[in-house]
């Protein structure tokens, strides 16, 4: 019997430590601050000795669909860094926001350094056209048409690509986001134009019903108020060209060796039950950061990681007024939606929120939703459902709403 239990706990010993899955470098950031560190971390459920591939996740390099071996020293820090961050992320999803969608997920394909766009009809585009750098993407399942020649057909479901990075000159960029002085003249345009539309409503009134009492003429109103919306739509467009001088010279992002990211695009993947992964709108991504911004718990998200990425973090205490420009996809990466419903949750309680938040995507359309229309009314319609005091909570969102410029 002696003999019987010496052996088990040997083999207990072996299986616990000469067969132990191996400890791999990762990326982390600091809790106390927004400093990054590489630490040796376990990476769990691993169904590979000697890949990349697990029972969730699947690291590949490219349009491959091997995963990407232990031994590959250019990518090996990347895709451990991407495979322990999905992992937290999962857990998250599950543990903290009882999500049985992202439990029940099929595994994950997770491409790195893939420099193609996307084909909905193909799965991936030709590497001439449009080679993509310094960004990431969450793309829907889907198949090639039934047209397709048998040898080029494909299956896929949804998968989380991260581009290259690449160095490039601030100056050779689309804006990416308005800058500081854009942000201020936008937020005074709609107020300026407003009031000079108003002189010249009074003035027309005056001249249709008193005409002896207008001190202005007509004609003076009218070119008074063209020039002021030009001049104002002009200062605005061009104030665009000073990009450059609020940033840094070079922009480069590794977007797979920043954690905040890697979140970003499994929060579309947990969002996508009811937010198809089709569409990029101001609301979409701003529930996604906000899930982003949660895991992390800190007052600033995508901070620049050395060496990596030197990208402008989203500030989740930002307090910009609305304006109407921000429902435009070309400012969907803006952090005016992760600002405001970081709001709602510092007022409303932290648990409560998450759930609040969670929940009113199912009020609102992928495709079309609109921050201060579709968003603030999903918002207004969870709280109904989950709200324990509903009158009391419905007037701390509506005077959010009012501060914030709705």
């Amino acid at each position: 019997m002696k003999f019987k239990y010496l052996f088990i706990l040997f083999n207990l010993f072996l299986s616990t430590h000469l067969f132990a899955s191996p400890l791999f470098e990762v990326l982390e950031r600091s809790e106390d601050n927004y400093s990054t560190f590489i630490i040796k971390r376990d990476l769990f459920d691993l169904e590979s000795s000697d890949s990349f591939d697990g029972k969730f996740f699947k690291i590949v390099k490219g349009k491959s669909n091997d995963a990407i071996k232990f031994s590959d020293s250019e990518l090996k820090l990347k895709a451990a860094t991407v495979y322990f961050h999905l992992t937290k992320s999962r857990t998250f999803w599950i543990d903290q926001l009882k999500s049985t969608f992202v439990e029940n997920h099929p595994k994950i394909i997770v491409r790195l350094e893939i420099i193609n766009l996307f084909d909905d009809l193909g799965h991936f585009a030709n590497e001439r056209r449009q080679p993509q750098f310094n960004n990431a993407v969450t793309i829907p399942a889907g198949e090639t048409p039934e047209w397709v020649p048998e040898g080029k057909k494909d299956k896929w479901d949804s998968e989380i690509w991260f581009r290259p990075s690449k160095k490039i000159l601030s100056s050779e960029l689309p804006s990416i986001g308005p800058n500081p002085l854009t942000t201020i003249l936008r937020t005074l345009e709609g107020p300026y134009v407003e009031f000079e539309r108003g002189i010249l409503i009074q003035n027309i009134l005056q001249h249709l019903f008193s005409p002896n009492s207008s001190v202005t003429p007509l004609w003076e109103s009218f070119i008074r108020f063209a020039g002021t919306y030009a001049l104002t739509k002009s200062v605005v467009k061009y104030s665009r060209k000073l990009d450059p001088l609020f940033m840094e010279k070079w922009y480069y992002l590794d977007s797979a060796m920043v954690p905040e990211i890697i979140y970003h695009e499994f929060a579309h993947i947990a969002l996508s039950d009811k937010l198809e992964l089709s569409h990029s709108t101001s609301v979409n991504e701003g529930m996604a950061d906000y899930f982003a911004a949660i895991m992390t718990n800190k007052s600033k998200i995508y901070h620049e990681v050395s060496g990596f990425s030197n990208s402008a973090p989203k500030d989740t205490n930002n307090r910009q007024l609305y304006s109407h420009w921000l429902e435009s996809n070309s400012y969907a990466t803006s952090d005016f939606v992760l600002s405001l419903l970081w709001e709602i949750r510092q007022e409303l309680g932290v648990d409560f929120s998450d759930k609040l938040i969670l929940d009113s995507r199912n009020f609102f359309s992928t495709s079309k939703s609109t921050i201060s229309n579709d968003l603030i009314k999903a918002l207004l319609k969870s709280c109904k459902i989950n709200c324990e005091d509903f009158k009391s909570d419905r007037f701390l969102l509506y005077s959010i709403f009012s501060h914030r410029g709705f």
